[in-house]
């Protein structure tokens, strides 16, 4: 049978750890003294996005907080900047249509992981931040164009592009082993096409409309273009979509009870 250490009670701990005696001797975790083993996870963290990643275009939000309306949210001359082409890791998840039958809209989701000097290195060469009052990262509004996986779609379709939501740089429990910071995460949602200059929008990605005609009327805006007519059917078109809600669905005109005009 074991015996139990009764000399325990007879020592100090400072005979015993020297990390009791002289703090300095432990601290395990202090960033000061793990330099080579954060190098080793940051070309660690750079490596796997290098080969597991893909490439990307990346716009540059560039909303300037001097010359917006603040009250209100708006400036008229905002444009996106880009594509500026970089690595990063991307997961998607885009599986999530079999809530939509229960009334829930969960959109496109994605999460994106880039380097913190891939990133650096290349906005910062690309675009003067300091003309923006805008500090060299990813922020919310920029948006992702996944252009590698847009070449081959059928019928038509093209890149998926995504706006970010969120940007993480420090996670005690995934991003930052031994308290090192080495990437950024990236949060967003599939991005609505809002006729922003300097974007376009996605192929074969049309809403519906309730006229012939959705996007910019005309505009002034360097590099900017009026948006094209759409080819909805006509009122002398049998597939027109009034007839067709008449007909097969409800005739509204019949009572019409809306209060603010026609149905038709």
């Amino acid at each position: 049978m074991p015996l139990c250490n009764a000399n325990r009670a007879n020592c100090t701990p400072a005979e015993v750890l020297a990390a009791t005696a002289i703090p300095s001797c432990g601290q395990f975790v202090n960033p000061g003294n793990l330099q080579a083993e954060q190098l080793v996870y940051d070309q660690a963290f750079n490596d796997l996005i290098n080969n597991f990643g893909i490439p990307v275009s990346y716009y540059i939000n560039t909303f300037n907080t001097l010359s917006a309306d603040l009250l209100y949210g708006e400036e008229p001359t905002q444009k996106y900047t880009g594509p500026l082409e970089m690595q990063m890791y991307i997961e998607l998840s885009d599986d999530a249509i079999s809530l939509t039958k229960f009334g829930f809209d969960p959109g496109d989701e994605f999460t994106a992981f880039v380097h913190l000097s891939t990133f650096t290195t290349a906005a910062s060469a690309y675009f003067d931040y300091s003309l923006f009052n805008q500090s060299i990262e990813p922020k919310a509004g920029d948006l992702i164009s996944l252009s590698a996986l847009g070449c081959d779609r059928p019928n038509g379709r093209g890149e998926v592009i995504y706006q970010i939501t969120e940007r993480m740089d420090q996670d005690m429990s995934a991003l930052n082993p031994i308290l090192g910071h080495y990437v950024y995460r990236l949060r967003g949602k599939r991005f609505d096409y809002t006729f922003v200059n300097g974007l376009t929008g996605e192929p074969a990605n049309e809403q519906v409309y309730e006229n012939s005609f959705s996007g910019i009327l005309s505009t002034s805006l360097a590099g900017q273009v009026s948006s094209d007519g759409k080819t909805y059917p006509t009122a002398d078109d049998p597939y027109d979509i009034d007839d067709t809600s008449k007909n097969d669905v409800l005739d509204m005109s019949v009572n019409d009870t809306d209060i603010y005009g026609t149905y038709y």
